[in-house]
């Protein structure tokens, strides 16, 4: 689906059970009609969003999420992640270059053309932190591309939005895909690939020097309770 579900069979109604977008039609693959609009948000703790808006990024090691012990109300770790590059009924196989990778995650809330929200946050967000920012995507994937390339490093750079897999697939594994118990985080992340984290083992990697100019990029902090009974953009 266009919010990152996968389905084994198609919905009845035309519309997504995650994210509530009507119109589907199966046309060898599902086709979303009028697709809509997507707001980035970052969910942390209050000192972590302003030390972002500093332009100090943590691209976690994929090990972090895996022992995820949380910044908000409630923690729980996702063993699965980033660990295989293959899953099967015949058995998952490790990806060998997981400790390569470091991990920037964020939370995406469908809207549509009315700002209307069309998926109710989950209570379980609070898990990630106590506080939301809204990010404006564009800006931080260019200024993050720009901060790359001023690296005297070779690193490899990927942002996309996660799938959620059934409990029938069978194949391809990346930092990219999730079990379905997880669909709840509706996640975005940006995925950095270097063997120059090897080193760092499990620990993030950090943006330095910080990058300039994310005031802009990242709004002021604000209660996770106002993102969780949100029913329009405009009430964030």
């Amino acid at each position: 689906m266009w919010c990152g579900k996968t389905t084994d069979t198609f919905p009845k109604d035309g519309k997504c059970s995650n994210c509530r977008q009507e119109g589907l039609q199966s046309i060898g693959r599902y086709v979303v009609n009028n697709p809509h609009f997507i707001q980035i948000i970052k969910i942390s703790s209050a000192q972590v969003i302003n030390s972002m808006r500093t332009g100090n990024l943590w691209f976690q090691s994929p090990r972090y999420f895996q022992e995820y012990a949380g910044a908000g109300q409630k923690a729980r770790a996702d063993i699965h992640d980033a660990r295989y590059s293959f899953i099967g009924k015949s058995g998952n196989i490790d990806d060998a270059n997981a400790d390569t990778y470091r991990i920037l995650c964020f939370y995406s809330l469908n809207i549509d053309k009315e700002g209307n929200i069309l998926q109710k946050p989950s209570e379980e967000l609070s898990e990630f932190g106590d506080y939301y920012s809204i990010v404006d995507l564009k800006t931080l994937l260019s200024q993050i591309q720009n901060h790359i390339m001023s690296l005297n490093k070779i690193m490899g750079y990927v942002a996309n939005w996660v799938n959620y897999l059934t409990e029938k697939y069978s194949g391809i594994y990346s930092p990219f895909c999730k079990f379905p118990e997880l669909s709840y985080q509706n996640e975005f992340r940006i995925v950095l690939l270097s063997n120059s984290f090897l080193p760092l083992k499990k620990h993030p990697y950090k943006t330095i020097p910080p990058i300039k100019g994310f005031e802009k990029v990242f709004s002021e902090p604000q209660s996770i309770d106002r993102l969780l009974h949100a029913d329009n953009i405009n009430a964030l």
